[in-house]
């Protein structure tokens, strides 16, 4: 692989400006960590060697992660997800998003495949990462306006199959979806699967700040006014 010394894009946020606090926006957005280390968990997790990986580049970043891409020499790629530090709670988030990722693929949903994850910041990467599947084709935002009127119907229908999907799972309690193991054994669960369960809410309001050190309960819930009574306590 080639060297990524001279990258620092890798680790900074590079897209766009900020009005104010400029400096500390951009500290929030950084994400130190071990490119090779990163790139070894990609070969890894595809049963590649490390010799094969081309290059590690960015693809994209948000308000709460940025996405890298790692590609092999024979142009096969996939993605690498990191959390930037605002990112609350890290290890629920990261957690919670590979198994939900992981539940809606096993009911037919067409989602990229988890292929390595860790929602632990001590790793041989120093970060916690999702490391994905990258699904080929155009985002439909850039198909959209010249696509015919038989087509995008087309297209409403199928988005309407996944909403009826996604309505068909059952929950046995309100919260966020976590793979058993990331839970503490102290942490309350409810079990959607033998491998899924329903644990506390990974939602960003109920961890930002100081709130992350309140004593509320944060789920699951049973019920609609268990998780309505607690609300108020955490915000």
């Amino acid at each position: 692989m080639s060297s990524v010394a001279g990258k620092p894009d890798l680790f900074e946020y590079t897209s766009g400006r900020f009005l104010f606090n400029e400096e500390l926006r951009h500290a929030e957005r950084r994400v130190k960590f071990d490119v090779d280390a990163l790139a070894r968990v990609a070969c890894h997790s595809v049963g590649r060697h490390f010799k094969s990986v081309a290059s590690v580049t960015k693809l994209a970043e948000g308000g709460f992660n940025r996405v890298l891409q790692v590609t092999f020499n024979d142009g096969y790629a996939v993605l690498a997800r990191l959390s930037y530090r605002t990112t609350v709670p890290r290890h629920h988030t990261v957690a919670s998003e590979a198994a939900t990722l992981a539940l809606l693929r096993a009911h037919g949903v067409p989602v990229p495949k988890v292929l390595a994850y860790s929602p632990d910041q001590t790793n041989a990467v120093g970060t916690e990462y999702l490391i994905l599947e990258k699904l080929e084709g155009a985002p439909l935002s850039e198909q959209w306006l010249s696509l015919d009127t038989k087509t995008r119907v087309r297209i409403l229908r199928q988005v309407v199959d996944l909403e009826r999907r996604f309505m068909s799972i059952h929950f046995p309690a309100s919260g966020s979806l976590y793979h058993r193991q990331d839970l503490d054994d102290s942490q309350l669960f409810a079990s959607v699967s033998d491998d899924i369960v329903v644990g506390p809410t990974a939602q960003h309001e109920w961890w930002y700040r100081e709130r992350a050190s309140l004593a509320v309960d944060r789920g699951p819930w049973n019920t609609f006014q268990h998780a309505l009574k607690h609300l108020p306590s955490a915000i």
